[in-house]
């Protein structure tokens, strides 16, 4: 079904749900050709905005503009990912440094209810909500930390590095080991401890770039050129 936009903020809510469709739904593989026209036709819009916002999302690197070949989602790069990570974890380590010299009673309140939330999926068996509450937890201690360019930032490398490890599998007990680095990390915050709240972020990030690297390959979708 074609829901039709609001004119006067076309442009940035075309962004929005292609964002939005490229990140939260299976439809697209690592690598995978985006159809500008069929996007266009269910965005309801013209080729123009979505046009604009494939421009916004490529310098996000988010998606890749390949002359003469098409527009594709960004593909699993083992090289990339790794300086994806490289940089993430001196971000997030700032970031946590940050939330620990920053952080009220209320923050880190939420915080304890984000850790309670990724439990709870985590004894349902819930992998996708998994996913969705520890993205919001990294995105609440972002929040805390204050810095709007960090912020930015990191929010891109989100989208990349969700993007790229897409359909890549994970265990239980690494999930479980995640949840348990975000309680360490919010106990650095509620201890107002900036060394240890960026120590153990960055051990994170390592963790999660070492698990990342220990994907096998996967090709690339059908059209793309080499």
């Amino acid at each position: 079904m074609i829901v039709r936009m609001r004119r006067p903020n076309l442009g940035e809510e075309a962004y929005e749900r292609l964002r939005a469709l490229l990140l939260d739904s299976d439809r697209y593989a690592p690598g995978a050709k985006v159809n500008v026209i069929a996007v266009a036709q269910e965005l309801g819009v013209s080729r123009s905005p979505v046009w604009d916002a494939i421009a916004r999302l490529e310098s996000e690197g988010l998606l890749e503009v390949v002359p003469r070949h098409g527009v594709f989602l960004v593909r699993f790069d083992a090289r990339r990912l790794a300086e994806l990570f490289e940089t993430r974890e001196a971000l997030e380590g700032m970031a946590a440094r940050l939330a620990a010299e920053r952080a009220g009673l209320a923050d880190v309140a939420a915080l304890e209810r984000s850790l309670a939330e990724q439990q709870a999926c985590l004894d349902a068996g819930d992998d996708t909500g998994y996913a969705d509450a520890a993205l919001a937890f990294h995105q609440a201690v972002l929040r805390i930390a204050g810095n709007e360019t960090i912020g930015r930032m990191l929010e891109a490398l989100y989208a990349q590095t969700r993007t790229m490890c897409r359909g890549r599998p994970t265990t239980r007990e690494d999930l479980s080991v995640r949840r348990d680095d975000h309680a360490h990390l919010v106990a650095a915050i509620r201890d107002r401890d900036p060394d240890r709240a960026e120590a153990v972020a960055r051990v994170h990030v390592r963790s999660l770039a070492l698990a990342a690297r220990c994907f096998p390959e996967m090709p690339t979708s059908e059209g793309r050129s080499p």
